[in-house]
């Protein structure tokens, strides 16, 4: 007892001398010790008294607290006003709307950190309850945080300095925007170590910390969100980290809890002992010595070794994969007492050390880890800092509270569709990878609290955002330069987005600094995938857009974009509510008026209001005047925002000098100056804050600043040249690299990039602010020039300032950079190789976040050529660097932009080349002497082809697998092309490829028949679909467009005369003689059928502008409108004159785009233009084309000398392109009644694009052109001769379609491929294209198509048969022509092909039924070649379906459709034949064992029939072998191959249950060696491996062959099961056309010939590796 009691009193003695308060919690209330109640009652009276003491110096710290900046932060914050973006309440009670003031913020439980204070809920307790206690709310939270605290440790005191509870932390966080929505809890147990004996445990306190989860109900205000509905955050110190841990593993296996353990997201250790503690041992051990004390169970768990954590460990090993795991570990040793210091848990036990786990130190004893003194604690700033990391991981968009009042809107967040997140899923189709708030929080975060306020008080703003239905939806605020429009902007936004709106708010700003968001395609993406987070009916709409069409909108342009997503989806959407739309810096948009032009065309079931904030420039208020007319302006002057200045002046002074008695003074100074600039008043503030050590610095400072912004910018870049020669040049080098990047670089991403010149940075955030003269800000590490027009100032072409940018030397320097940095091939070609290792384990094809790891290498590889197409022309020194990269390193960089995720990056880039190249034409004109690298200009122009053919044509493939570039694609290149002539002998492929002639790309991609001899009419394209009407029937294939195979057919039933689709929907409309059709191309279903009562022939189609009425025009100029769900006319309009007694009938009709016009084209007479009255009350006199020849004329000679043919209206205008039949076009301004002839085209046919940039016609030889629109000069041209009959674009105007006979062809020229970064210096129009010289183009169509294909036993041969009638044999080593074997009519197609085993006997069948059979002799001794015998000439009355010679040759089976019969090679005689009506559905084969049998496998089905006589095995009619039904009754063999000679593998396709147009594929494995027994013949499904099989191919080694529908040439080793194949190369896309992938044959030895424009392309070795 004496002993004890000396420590006690030692202990209080160090407390009183202020020495330590460690040990206090070891006095409890519990103990029954007099003289520990005796001193912990002296102790407490002593500790009152201090703080009593402290009193005062606690409330200094309050205020220090409440200070939003250190004070060495001071000077580099001085000009950005603090201001938390919790200022809802004032916002909302500032606003004169509808609703009460009062209410304003009610529904929040906080609202800034003063408020909290003074709130119920978050005001800390005095005492420290048990349980879970709420500490913070908010209605609607993102994420629940959880502090958990440890040994000796309670639910406040643990988490509050000094234990002090005005110092209790965690309610700080919420003053961060980012965790602004949490909820915080505290959970508290009795972990005391001192008090009577106990025999909880970690299981036990991890037990409760579970129930109290499960039971939890919070006040009524903070909503019905249960814990466990949004993602939780622990934070735990010391032992709670094992309680936290031991919950999560008890919740994993226990039923009720699982649903709140799915949402645990992350855990941060404090000083959490993982592995125990050293200490706890020799607690456990002082707590059993004292009287009435005991050890604690929960304190011998704590110890080395314990048994409870490894076996805590142990679980959690196994099942925290998918949680993060930040674990902080303490640096300095706490004070036990006694002078005595200890690590109570070191470093190796405070690391779980498993993979991903994140850790750190902090500056902190093992209590200090979990006490901050104030919010500017540099271990709360880290901890913060892991939480607002740990948010966004766990936590998608904010978009909980977005009201959208289609309906009664559901947040998508936390929705899985498809194995992914709806949002990342939304993201992937709109081609979206950045944060969408990031641009908002950048700005709040400067908001200043109570700014902005005028703004409420304008009264259009508030008719504008009361949507009063007589007001204007469109309000445009327009200001000066730096007058604070987009934190105006971020203002409104908040406004809309924190009150309780009955509508929601999407916004875009277009950052000069950012290319990409610039851009109307971006901004429109962007815009929709706000809308679609918060409106989960037009997010599934347009997620079921994606699946039925597989469109993605990444790369589409804008007005596809609009077309499909705005008015195609979501302005159909009906609803009470309004939409909101902030469009902020309208001025620094790529095309400003595009935009307006859309917004013009806004015809939407929901009211949409539109705020546009720019600087006012001429085109925007000519464009808005004309496109807007009822648009309200608003100015904003430097009234309106002088308040706003003043208060942020005031601030930021009172900071940057407190105190100082000359506040207002300076004060007044800079307001005088200001003229309404916050961006004038930002740099001055900054100036000041650099010069304010004494008043005579600030006045100098003041009197140094000069008025207006471009003086002050004058003078912030004397202040850089007055620096010493390094920090000058490495200023400069900033500037250089922040002016001209293509998006702002993150910190770390600048610092390799300055790395080559200076490197070991201390700070480069520090360095920045100390040395480029305040030009640039780094916000959110986002490094940026501090306004656009410091830009246009540092970029402006002069030498008179003492700091200037020459623009192209720059980008010059930039691309250098970047190449070296990519040139590293060992290093990169390692790295990406782990990258896809990564990628494919986790089998996400999304952008690869290990590309974090490696900064710098992203901008790199994505914009390196941006730079290079900007920099010098004339440098002939970057040229040969560029071309030496290529030539060395292109490969690998294409895989490294493949795992970035975005083919987009190459085709820009080749654009990119050719737009340098056309520079360098003009610059190299001017060069007094020539050139010496004129011949590498046109390698970099091959470079640039070789790019566009390789994405064209593999894109999908190296997408899917990056490293295919090195391996897959080189030997399918053309010898002559650079990337074949540059690695075709370094590549790692293994295999080879021959056989095709033409050494150069080729234009051609695919070549498409009909079937059945079926002629095509008509050609349209639509999403990710083209569609061809063929026959007299009007049968409709729809075709893909990423692989060119038909998809589905259906029929009209009729010939159809017009065929068009919907510009918004998957819907397209044939016109018949008696029907007027429309259907869903999506699947074949017709949707609506409208009878034809007239006799006159349909002209024209047009969908109404909801797709739920359709236009219908006749010949004989009545326009009817019906609606498609009653079928009923809803109006008409006769397109003649009133008591008009002309009958001439329209031979063309065209109706505008706005369904106002409609445009007649007549025979003789001049086009006549109407205007669509639904029901006249006046007549509208028409406006007629009258040619300039024509004038003149009398009534009696005519209207028209030159008869007009088409007319085609162009997109977004009120011009009418006229083809006459002389082939003049002329463009005709309906408005103006202006013409422009264009006489040079020899048109008889044209075609517009999507956008009508580009023409395409085609001349009376089959020759077609692309003229870009309005200058009509000639971009391509291709020379084919053979007639046209119809001809289309592709939607993005990449490709187009033309109709010649029975073949569709698809062509992809890379002339089509135009950059959206036209070069402004020498581009003469947006519109124009890259070359400057058209591309003249020939598609050699002399070579005769294959129709059959066969190899030989010997796998040396093989034979075609041919379009003409031909029978052809070659050798396969080289592709050698032989001779010819066979020659049918010229007239007849050879359609099969049979060689005997022997391989003496070669068989033919063409489709007319006539079977030709020849003998074949080899060249032997004295005989040099081949010798052919004529055998048999033979013709059935049927099509031929298959050929098959007898195992020992002497006859041969013909299978029609509905008979079979035998010949006998040799006598040339019939030997016998049968009727089998459903020949068309089955094979035949040969017996695998009895030479006298045939067996015939059809879907349902296996028989046995004899050679001679084709009768069943056993004689009799009725006997034959039984079979298996199928679960379908219907279906076809389209291919079977004979594996191991004892398997038949069948591919049967049968009808789809869902499409009638569509058929579902079988494979099944047919025993041969059960042939020979009569029992049921069984066939084993194998439905895996069907699912990965678009078509059987052969058999290599006793493996099978297909291909996959992404075309990879697969194996797969035959077993009963399956369970995986094996990938070895995919074919090319212009390999893939219907034809071919019938025709394609593999020999035993692996080599695969695939038919290819008349030639057989032969790929060896590829299925040996």
């Amino acid at each position: 007892m004496d002993l004890v009691s000396k420590i006690l009193k030692f202990i209080v003695g160090l407390v009183e001398h202020g020495k330590s308060r460690n040990l206090i919690n070891l006095l409890s209330d519990r103990t029954t010790s007099l003289q520990f109640r005796k001193q912990r009652e002296r102790l407490s009276r002593h500790l009152s008294a201090e703080d009593t003491d402290k009193e005062g110096d606690n409330e200094q710290e309050d205020c220090d607290v409440r200070e939003p900046w250190p004070p060495e932060a001071r000077k580099k914050r001085a000009s950005e006003p603090a201001i938390s973006y919790h200022a809802s309440q004032e916002i909302d009670s500032s606003f004169s709307g509808s609703r009460n003031p009062s209410a304003a913020g009610s529904d929040f439980a906080r609202i800034g950190s003063q408020h909290a204070r003074s709130s119920p809920i978050a005001s800390p307790s005095a005492s420290d309850p048990l349980g879970l206690t709420l500490v913070y709310g908010f209605p609607n939270p993102l994420l629940d945080i959880i502090f958990v605290h440890g040994l000796g440790g309670s639910a406040r005191g643990t988490w509050s300095w000094e234990r002090d509870p005005l110092n209790f932390w965690p309610p700080w966080l919420v003053d961060d925007p980012e965790l602004s929505r949490a909820r915080i809890f505290t959970f508290g147990y009795n972990a005391n170590f001192a008090g009577q004996s106990t025999s909880l445990n970690i299981l036990d306190f991890a037990k409760d910390l579970l129930f109290r989860m499960k039971t939890h109900s919070g006040p009524h205000h903070q909503g019905d969100l249960a814990i466990g509905e949004i993602p939780i955050i622990f934070v735990a110190h010391s032992m709670g980290g094992l309680i936290v841990k031991k919950a999560y593993i008890l919740g994993k296996g226990n039923q009720q809890y699982e649903k709140i353990v799915a949402q645990i997201s992350a855990m941060v250790f404090l000083a959490t002992p993982h592995r125990g503690s050293a200490f706890a041992a020799m607690l456990n051990n002082i707590l059993k010595a004292t009287p009435g004390g005991s050890g604690k169970n929960y304190v011998a768990e704590l110890e080395k070794q314990s048994g409870s954590l490894q076996d805590i460990n142990e679980q959690f090993r196994n099942i925290c994969g998918s949680l993060e795991l930040v674990s902080f570990y303490e640096t300095l040793k706490t004070n036990v007492g006694a002078g005595i210091k200890k690590m109570i848990v070191d470093k190796d036990s405070a690391l779980l050390e498993y993979p991903g786990e994140a850790s750190s130190s902090l500056i902190a004893d093992h209590h200090g880890m979990a006490k901050f003194r104030n919010p500017k604690d540099t271990n709360y700033t880290n901890v913060k800092n892991v939480l607002k990391w740990l948010k966004r991981k766990s936590v998608s968009e904010d978009t909980r509270d977005w009201s959208f009042g289609f309906s009664q809107p559901k947040a998508i967040e936390g929705q899985v569709q498809g194995g992914l997140p709806v949002d990342q899923r939304l993201m992937n189709i709109l081609g979206i990878s950045e944060s969408i708030d990031e641009d908002l929080e950048n700005l709040t975060a400067r908001f200043m609290q109570g700014s902005c306020q005028w703004l409420l008080q304008r009264q259009a703003f508030q008719e504008w955002v009361s949507d009063a239905p007589s007001t204007s939806g469109f309000l445009w605020l327009t200001g000066n330069p730096g007058a604070g429009k987009s934190i105006l902007a971020s203002y409104v936004i908040a406004l809309l987005k924190k009150r309780s709106f009955s509508g929601s708010c999407q916004f875009h700003f277009f950052l000069a600094g950012h290319q990409t968001k610039r851009t109307l395609p971006f901004m429109l993406r962007n815009v929709a995938l706000q809308a679609a987070l918060c409106h989960e009916t037009f997010c599934a709409r347009l997620i079921e857009l994606h699946e039925n069409t597989g469109i993605l909108f990444g790369q589409q342009k804008a007005t596809i974009i609009w077309e499909k997503i705005f008015e195609g989806i979501l302005f159909r959407i009906p609803s009470q509510n309004p939409l909101f739309w902030v469009f902020d810096g309208l001025d620094e948009a790529e095309t400003p008026t595009e935009l307006i032009k859309l917004l013009s065309k806004i015809k939407a079931a929901v009211r949409i209001n539109v705020l546009i904030l720019s600087r006012a420039n001429k085109d925007l208020l000519t464009g808005i005047r004309n496109l807007l007319p009822t648009t309200v302006h608003e100015g904003i002057s430097a009234e309106d925002n002088k308040n706003d200045i003043r208060d942020f002046v005031v601030s930021s002074i009172q900071r940057i000098l407190p105190g100082d008695q000359a506040q207002e003074e300076i004060i007044q100074d800079i307001l005088s100056k200001a003229s309404g600039s916050f961006l004038w008043v930002r740099l001055a503030l900054e100036r000041i804050s650099d010069n304010w050590y004494t008043r005579d610095d600030i006045r100098a400072a003041l009197t140094e600043i000069p008025g207006g912004m471009g003086p002050l910018y004058e003078r912030m870049t004397e202040l850089i040249a007055n620096q010493p020669a390094k920090p000058y040049k490495m200023a400069v080098r900033i500037l250089t690299w922040v002016a001209c990047a293509f998006r702002p670089l993150e910190i770390v991403e600048l610092e390799v990039a300055l790395r080559p010149e200076f490197q070991d940075f201390y700070s480069l955030e520090h360095t920045i602010d100390e040395i480029c003269g305040h030009f640039i800000v780094v916000n959110r590490s986002k490094v940026t020039l501090i306004h656009h027009t410091a830009a246009q100032f540092l970029l402006q072409d002069t030498s008179s300032l003492p700091v200037t940018i020459v623009s192209s030397e720059g980008h010059q320097h930039i691309t250098t950079v970047c190449i070296d940095f990519l040139s590293d091939s060992s290093k990169w070609r390692r790295v990406f190789s782990n990258m896809q290792t990564t990628q494919q384990s986790s089998s996400s094809t999304s952008r690869n976040p290990e590309f974090n790891d490696y900064p710098f290498l992203s901008y790199a590889l994505t914009y390196w050529v941006y730079h290079f197409s900007l920099a010098p022309a004339d440098s002939d020194e970057l040229l040969e660097t560029v071309l030496t990269f290529l030539e060395e390193t292109c490969l690998l960089w294409i895989n490294g932009v493949a795992l970035f995720g975005s083919l987009r990056v190459l085709t820009q880039a080749a654009q990119h080349f050719k737009t340098l190249l056309k520079r360098r034409v003009i610059s190299l004109a001017k060069r007094s002497t020539p050139s010496l690298t004129l011949t590498r200009d046109s390698e970099l122009r091959q470079w640039a082809n070789d790019i566009i053919r390789v994405v064209g044509r593999f894109g999908r493939n190296i997408i899917e697998n990056p490293a295919s570039i090195h391996k897959h694609i080189v030997p399918f290149c053309p010898k002559e092309s650079i990337i074949s002539r540059s690695f075709g002998s370094t590549s790692r492929s293994a295999f080879a490829v021959s056989g095709i002639s033409s050494k150069k790309w080729d234009d051609c991609l695919a070549r498409m028949t009909m079937g059945e001899d079926q002629t095509a009419s008509k050609v349209l394209c639509k999403d990710t679909f083209f569609v061809t009407l063929a026959g007299i029937n009007g049968t409709v294939v729809v075709w893909s467009a990423e692989t060119c195979e038909e998809i589905r057919r259906f029929t009209h039933g009729e010939y159809v005369t017009y065929m068009t689709s919907s510009r918004t929907s998957n819907l397209i409309a044939t016109a018949g003689f008696k029907t007027t059709r429309v259907w869903d191309i999506t699947t074949g279903e017709e949707l609506y059928r409208l009878a034809k009562g007239r006799h006159h022939h349909t002209r024209t189609l047009a969908f109404g502008a909801g797709d739920d009425e359709i236009l219908v025009g006749y010949d004989d100029c009545l326009i009817q409108c019906f609606d498609l769900a009653t079928g009923h006319e809803k109006w008409h309009f006769l397109a003649k004159e009133p008591g008009s007694k002309d009958h001439n009938c329209a031979r063309y009709m065209a109706i505008s785009q706005d369904l106002t016009q409609v445009a007649l084209v007549f025979r003789g007479r001049p086009v006549v233009v109407w205007s669509i009255q639904r029901s006249p009350s006046t007549f509208i006199q028409p406006k007629r084309c009258v040619l300039t020849e024509d004038s003149m004329r009398s009534a009696q000679e005519g209207d028209a000398w030159n008869a007009p043919e088409v007319a085609l209206w162009q997109p977004g205008t009120d011009h009418l392109l006229i083809m006459y039949e002389d082939t003049k076009i002329v463009e005709w301004n309906v408005r103006d009644d202006e013409q422009s002839p264009h006489d040079h085209t020899g048109a008889r046919g044209m075609v517009l694009s999507h956008d009508g940039s580009l023409l395409l016609t085609s001349d009376v030889n089959g020759t077609l052109s692309i003229w870009s629109v309005p200058t009509y000069r000639l971009t391509y041209r291709l020379k084919y001769e053979e007639l046209v009959t119809d001809m289309a674009f592709s939607p993005d105007a990449t490709r187009f379609y033309d109709i010649r006979g029975t073949f569709c062809n698809v062509w992809e020229p890379d002339a089509l491929i135009r950059s959206q970064d036209i070069d402004q210096e020498s581009a003469s129009s947006h519109h124009d294209t890259i070359t400057s010289e058209p591309v003249i183009a020939a598609d050699d169509n002399t070579r005769v198509q294959i129709t059959s294909l066969i190899c030989n036993t010997s796998n040396n041969l093989y034979c075609c048969g041919k379009e003409d009638g031909t029978v052809v044999m070659y050798e396969i080593a080289k592709g050698k022509k032989i001779r010819q074997v066979a020659k049918h009519g010229s007239s007849t197609s050879v359609i099969k092909l049979a060689w005997s085993t022997s391989e003496r006997y070669l068989a033919s069948g063409d489709d007319s039924g006539r079977i030709l059979v020849r003998r074949l002799e080899p060249p032997s001794s004295g005989k040099d070649e081949w010798t052919v015998f004529k055998l048999l000439d033979s013709r059935i009355d049927e099509a031929i379906e298959q050929l098959l010679f007898h195992t020992q040759d002497g006859l041969l089976l013909v299978a029609g459709q509905t008979n079979a019969y035998v010949m006998n090679v040799k006598t040339k005689a019939e030997l016998c034949h049968a009727h089998h009506p459903d020949q068309r559905d089955g094979l035949w084969i040969n017996h695998p064992t009895s030479i006298g049998l045939l067996v015939k496998v059809d879907a349902v089905q296996t028989r046995q029939y004899m050679w001679k006589t084709l009768l069943p095995q056993d004689n009799s009619s009725s006997s034959h072998l039984q079979a298996l039904q199928l679960a379908d009754s219907q279906g076809k063999v389209q291919r079977a191959i004979r594996v191991r000679d004892r398997w038949l593998v069948l591919e049967v396709l049968s009808p789809d249950p869902h499409y009638a147009s569509s058929q579902k594929r079988h494979i099944e494995l047919l025993d041969l060696h059960k042939l020979q027994s009569m029992n049921i013949q069984e066939r084993n499904a194998i439905d895996d491996l069907a699912m990965h099989v678009r078509c059987l191919i052969g058999c290599f080694q006793d493996q099978l062959v297909f291909l996959d529908h992404q075309f990879w040439l697969c194996t797969w080793a035959m077993e009963a099961v399956y369970s995986k194949h094996k990938r070895h190369f995919f074919l090319p896309k212009d390999w893939l056309s219907p034809t071919a992938l019938r025709l394609i044959t593999l020999s035993t030895q692996g080599t695969l010939m695939c038919p290819r424009n008349g030639e057989v392309a032969i790929v060896r070795s590829g299925l040996k590796y």
